[in-house]
């Protein structure tokens, strides 16, 4: 891995990071096509371990605001998507899994365009812990999912909430992925290079997210999510 590659996964860690903070949608949909463009070796283990840094200070920071209705129940099916993903991952050819990230950047896309507004009851826990567990394991995506249950709650309930959920599920995503011979000191050493561009992008977009327009930046993120998906997908099969 060149200086080169990994300042260039660094700024689109950045960018993302950024983003998130004045969209509300998760890094995971920008980075992980942009990553997996830069190497495919990024994905999913090193963005999951890297991506701790923005999740563990969000939820730290609003503490006092994470929703608990409901959670329990939540991260037990989460839990159980992210064990089916980790068993899946192996089956997925090195080769092809370009397509199946851009696949699943493109199913995020879609999810996160619609934001359709879901009860918090049993059965759509199940669907949405179980998708995003999965999607987690296997690209490194499973926010916008997840996204859809707190979409409605302040941005500070959303932020604390997700950024303690998301913390849980990467830990449990890790020990899937090591489990699955898809994590070892490789994806743990370019994970923590990637750590820079998290904790960059924390402490600078609180005035850079106040000077965007969500409605314009959010299209920007699905537009970039999108074209950088196909192009995954069309580089994979080429």
């Amino acid at each position: 891995m060149s200086f080169t590659q990994i300042a260039v996964a660094n700024f689109a860690v950045l960018l993302g990071a950024i983003l998130q903070a004045s969209t509300g949608l998760g890094a995971g949909l920008i980075i992980v096509p942009l990553l997996a463009l830069v190497s495919l070796t990024f994905v999913p283990g090193p963005v999951v371990l890297a991506s701790m840094a923005l999740s563990t200070l969000m939820a730290w920071q609003g503490r006092r605001e994470i929703d608990r209705v409901g959670l329990p129940m939540l991260l037990v099916f989460l839990f159980v998507g992210v064990a089916l993903g980790a068993l899946s991952i192996s089956a997925i050819p090195p080769k092809r899994a370009g397509i199946a990230f851009g696949l699943l950047v493109l199913i995020a896309v879609a999810v996160s365009a619609s934001m359709p507004r879901l009860p918090r009851n049993f059965p759509v826990a199940a669907g949405t812990g179980v998708s995003a567990g999965f999607m987690g394991a296997i690209s490194g995506i499973g926010s916008p999912i997840l996204s859809l249950l707190y979409q409605h709650e302040t941005a500070r309930v959303l932020r604390a909430t997700l950024g303690f959920i998301f913390t849980l599920s990467s830990i449990a995503i890790l020990i899937g992925l090591y489990f699955a011979g898809r994590f070892g000191w490789t994806e743990a050493w370019l994970g923590c290079a990637l750590m820079p561009g998290y904790l960059l992008g924390f402490f600078v977009s609180p005035p850079i997210a106040r000077a965007l327009d969500r409605g314009n930046s959010r299209r920007a993120v699905l537009i970039i999510s999108t074209l950088s998906a196909i192009g995954l997908i069309a580089r994979s099969v080429a």
